[in-house]
């Protein structure tokens, strides 16, 4: 039980130790400077596409911080879209559009090839491997009898560790609701 809420510290720690994130958000912030440049200096439609860029090697830069294979090849998906619509913006949709699909459709058949490329790379070697975990598996128990409540001595309650007897209450009696005449008998005219 320790072992396991040490990795999980360990890995939440670790995700603000890497490098590759904060570089992520500074290369955000450097293209959203630039489109706001840009936009004021030339011309107002170089906004857009200059986000876009910025956004694009932003989500490379982010996915690539994981440092798991499936984890970057993930996050090539917004890096074509975002690199497209960058395109799109710059010199208009049709056909352009065309082309972040078709590079999302081969990226989905290379789907094998590029995370074991991944995998193999020198990139990856500096990462610690994945963590295995290990599943304890329980012998099945016929279920049999229903809920079983903890056994408890009879008019006592457990508050921390100590066990206190209930005080005595006035037993209630209640009343027992009366029958109301069934339809079949016959009321009196």
């Amino acid at each position: 039980m320790d072992d396991r809420y040490t990795r999980r510290y360990n890995r939440r720690m670790n995700r603000y130790r890497n490098p590759m994130r904060g570089l992520a958000t500074g290369i955000f912030f450097i293209f959203l400077a630039f489109a706001f440049y840009f936009s004021k200096s030339f011309d107002s439609h170089l906004f857009l596409p200059i986000l876009f860029a910025g956004l694009a090697f932003c989500c490379l830069f982010g996915a690539a911080s994981s440092g798991n294979p499936r984890g970057i090849y993930g996050g090539l998906y917004p890096f074509v879209w975002l690199l497209g619509l960058a395109l799109c913006f710059l010199i208009g949709f049709w056909p352009w559009i065309l082309l972040p699909i078709g590079v999302c459709m081969i990226l989905g058949a290379l789907y094998n090839p590029i995370t074991t490329g991944l995998a193999n790379s020198s990139f990856m070697a500096n990462q610690p491997p994945p963590q295995q975990y290990q599943q304890t598996y329980q012998p099945y128990q016929p279920y049999d009898q229903g809920y079983q409540p903890p056994p408890q001595a009879p008019g006592t309650y457990q508050e921390g560790a100590q066990q206190y007897p209930y005080p005595p209450q006035p037993k209630q009696q209640y009343e027992q609701p009366q029958e109301e005449p069934s339809q079949q008998e016959e009321l009196p005219p």
